[in-house]
């Protein structure tokens, strides 16, 4: 008996993305990988917390130029419903 079996390259391919998704699935579902995971955000929450406060005190004259535009674009509104209101009234 004769058996001939062709598989693509592609089906190779195919069939290693499979093993390496286990494998991954494998390791991320294992009791370490959670311990890890906590010990890592211990360890760099405080630099990244730092970062994000010394990103937002750099960019405080953009932060506030755009709060400043926000409020004169929400007052000029108030304004003109009132002088809308005011002369619907008269």
């Amino acid at each position: 008996m004769l058996l001939n079996i062709e598989i693509t390259e592609a089906e190779i391919q195919a069939a290693i993305e499979r093993k390496v998704r286990v494998a991954i699935s494998d390791q991320t579902n294992s009791w370490g990988t959670d311990n890890y995971i906590k010990e890592q955000v211990k360890k760099h929450w405080q630099g990244a917390v730092d970062n994000l406060v010394k990103e937002a005190l750099e960019n405080s004259d953009k932060l506030r130029a755009s709060i400043a535009a926000e409020v004169e674009r929400k007052l000029r509104a108030q304004v003109y419903a009132a002088i809308k209101a005011a002369a619907q009234k008269v």
